[in-house]
């Protein structure tokens, strides 16, 4: 899977630890708009926690529908099935996506605060 586009858009709070929020275009067939989460790792480092595909239609999620599931968490099926290489795949993609200009930057500005 191969990064098209990534756009730093936000730090959140969850269970007390601080998340980047970037939004990433990709060519995957079906997931091709996803949402990733980063932390603040060792020595400067940007360890990717979580993946959320974004199934979202503005046509019918503008409002909290319940019949619906907009956004799927995707980490484990994404970097742990069969055909993949767990932690290699994660470290590669996590690496696309912090080489998107200015991704690394914004994560440096807002998660070193």
């Amino acid at each position: 899977m191969k990064v098209r586009e990534a756009q730093f858009r936000r730090i959140l709070d969850r269970g007390g630890q601080r998340l980047a929020e970037v939004e990433v275009f990709t060519d995957h067939q079906h997931d091709t708009q996803m949402l990733a989460y980063f932390r603040m790792g060792k020595e400067d480092s940007y360890p990717l926690v979580k993946l959320i595909s974004n199934d979202a239609s503005e046509e019918i999620d503008w409002f909290d529908n319940s019949l619906h599931s907009a956004f799927d968490d995707v980490t484990k099926s994404f970097f742990s099935s069969p055909d993949h290489l767990g932690a290699n795949d994660r470290d590669e993609f996590a690496s696309q996506i912090l080489a998107y200009t200015g991704v690394s930057e914004a994560l440096e500005r807002n998660l070193k605060q």
